[in-house]
């Protein structure tokens, strides 16, 4: 047990992972990472492993470029237009 924070004279258990937790979180994830590469968006470089910043960048390039080209970009404050959606 060790103290709380921000609460003198209480105390909590240490939460510290055992050998047996770790494993079963690695069969879980290998368990789950096939359905979800299968099922994510093949865009969504920060989510699918091996893929990162230059592979978004040149897949965004290959979508301004490339023929058919995009004619037009979005962009969007997606938090700042949930913020002000009236939830009446």
């Amino acid at each position: 047990m060790i103290p709380k924070l921000n609460t003198p004279g209480t105390t909590r258990p240490l939460g510290i992972p055992t050998l047996i937790d770790r494993a079963m979180q690695s069969l879980y994830a290998f368990a789950l990472q096939p359905i979800a590469e299968a099922r994510t968006d093949p865009y969504s470089f920060g989510y699918l492993p091996g893929l990162g910043v230059m592979d978004a960048l040149q897949q965004f390039y290959l979508f301004l470029v490339k023929p058919p080209f995009a004619r037009v970009i979005f962009e969007a404050d997606i938090k700042g237009f949930f913020d002000n959606i009236s939830h009446d």
